[in-house]
């Protein structure tokens, strides 16, 4: 068991125009704060990881599988493993958002974004 101080915990740049802190992992599930800058893009990928997404602030676009998704506050949404996504940022507020990763993504508790070393 552990509690954390989240507030005291850095944010790092997954990719241009985002940036994420981990605030809390366990052995199986990792769950990040991801705040994204209006226009940005999350790249296209995928991760062997179920991940599921509760957004707090701003709006945006997902692709994931064959499908597209409209996002905004209150929304959330979820991502089966293995499934390709990526999305962009729309409107002119941040994106604000509490995901959690099953199992832990340990490429995010490196302080990297390659989930295409996050297998194994």
């Amino acid at each position: 068991m552990a509690a954390t101080d989240t507030e005291k915990l850095a944010f790092w740049e997954a990719h241009p125009g985002s940036r994420m802190r981990i605030v809390a992992s366990g052995e199986k599930m990792t769950v990040v704060h991801v705040i994204i800058k209006p226009g940005s893009e999350i790249p296209r990928h995928s991760h062997p990881h179920e991940q599921i997404a509760y957004c707090l602030q701003g709006e945006a676009t997902f692709w994931i599988g064959d499908k597209t998704f409209q996002i905004k506050k209150g929304y959330s949404f979820t991502i089966p493993p293995n499934m390709m996504h990526s999305g962009k940022i729309i409107g002119d507020q941040e994106y604000v958002s509490i995901e959690a990763f099953s199992p832990p993504r340990r490429d995010l508790l490196r302080g990297e974004f390659k989930p295409e070393e996050s297998r194994g």
